[in-house]
């Protein structure tokens, strides 16, 4: 059951990198003043997050198959 929690969790953190991307190109696209510094840093830090939700979610993917491969055997 904790490998759903984690599932959710990298779901919910792939979702908050592509909010943390969308604040980048904010900063970068604004006509005013854009902050091309600024946006790369937060950029690096919504790379890291969606690379730790997509680690979550490979994650679970095998702790659900390998679940699956040993449940056969316990039922014999």
């Amino acid at each position: 059951m904790f490998f759903w929690v984690r599932e959710l969790a990298g779901w919910g953190l792939i979702g908050g990198s592509l909010v943390v991307l969308r604040i980048a190109l904010n900063f970068a696209m604004n006509t005013r003043d854009p902050g091309i510094v600024e946006a790369a840093v937060i950029l690096f830090a919504a790379m890291g997050l969606m690379r730790a939700g997509v680690l979550l979610i490979r994650m679970s993917t095998a702790a659900r198959l390998s679940r699956l491969d040993v449940e056969p055997e316990r039922r014999q």
